[in-house]
């Protein structure tokens, strides 16, 4: 059934429906007011509708630890809602999506991490499609990965800051799952940190040293969990170096190098100068890696 969180406010109408044990019937659903949550199947993703709206996408000049890549910074606009997935695509889900005879039958590998409420990871950019293309099969929707531009929007729910939440770097243990003290203190966290990020770990522990079940920490303003953090998720792009001649309307960028994709959010071994909402990464789109996962979007009619 369609969860309506009305007359209640929006940060606790985003708080409530991100909190509820959704119920769902058979068929495809479709919420109509912003900050509402539903599913479209008992298999599917719980998603909720985010506004539309305009930001500057990208990172400022003056913003600690931004790379080149983000230049220029340019306003977008995102023209009407859309539904985005409270939580990246976990394994249950995926799982469904290869029993029910979708996936091309790909069951990836969890690395001993465990399955069920955790985030789904070692799927390539071409896995993805075959999700939200069996997604649409099932329920009638037209489900799809979000542009570039909409990750960072949702992303960012409103704020200009690095990161969505108060408090910076310091907070991150209430926010996101990086590179924290947890897993710096193992062999393979060391080594990670001097390869990839080149950065102290955060000076907290969150009781994480790998993936995390989904929602286990803060979402942001928009009702989104580990939006920054757990998995980097794919988005629909193709990937180019710089934002010269990219659209402004939100769609997603199909030129450039299309044998790579874009990627965002830092993922479970990232420090803080990847933890950033500007943060985004080019991927070969056929590689699968244990930092890498998605979540889904969907037209809202």
């Amino acid at each position: 059934m369609v969860v309506r969180n009305q007359g209640i406010g929006w940060c606790a109408a985003l708080s409530l429906g991100a909190a509820l044990a959704v119920m769902t019937v058979p068929g495809p659903m479709a919420a109509q007011e912003t900050g509402e949550t539903f599913r479209d199947c008992a298999a599917c993703p719980l998603m909720v509708i985010v506004p539309g709206g305009s930001f500057a996408m990208g990172s400022a000049a003056d913003e600690e630890g931004r790379f080149p890549l983000e230049d220029p910074q340019h306003e977008v606009t995102i023209g009407a809602p859309l539904a985005v997935g409270v939580y990246e695509v976990t394994f249950e889900e995926w799982d469904a999506c290869v029993s029910a005879g979708g996936c091309a039958g790909y069951r990836p590998g969890d690395e001993g991490w465990g399955r069920g409420r955790r985030p789904v990871i070692n799927v390539s950019w071409e896995d993805a499609q075959g999700y939200v293309q069996w997604l649409s099969r099932e329920t009638g929707e037209n489900y799809r990965l979000l542009s570039e531009a909409e990750w960072e929007y949702v992303a960012r729910a409103g704020t200009r800051t690095a990161r969505y939440w108060e408090g910076g770097e310091s907070a991150q243990c209430r926010n996101a799952n990086g590179l924290d003290q947890d897993l710096a203190r193992t062999g393979e966290g060391r080594a990670w940190m001097a390869e990839y990020n080149r950065t102290n770990p955060a000076q907290c522990a969150d009781g994480h040293g790998r993936t995390a079940p989904v929602g286990s920490y803060t979402a942001n303003m928009f009702g989104l969990y580990d939006v920054i953090g757990n998995v980097n998720e794919w988005t629909q792009d193709c990937w180019n170096e710089r934002y010269d001649g990219a659209p402004t309307d939100g769609s997603a960028w199909e030129a450039g190098d299309c044998s790579s994709r874009s990627m965002r959010g830092g993922g479970w071994f990232g420090g803080a100068r990847v933890l950033r909402s500007a943060f985004r990464l080019g991927w070969p789109a056929e590689n699968r890696y244990f930092v890498i996962g998605l979540r889904v979007a969907r037209t809202v009619d």
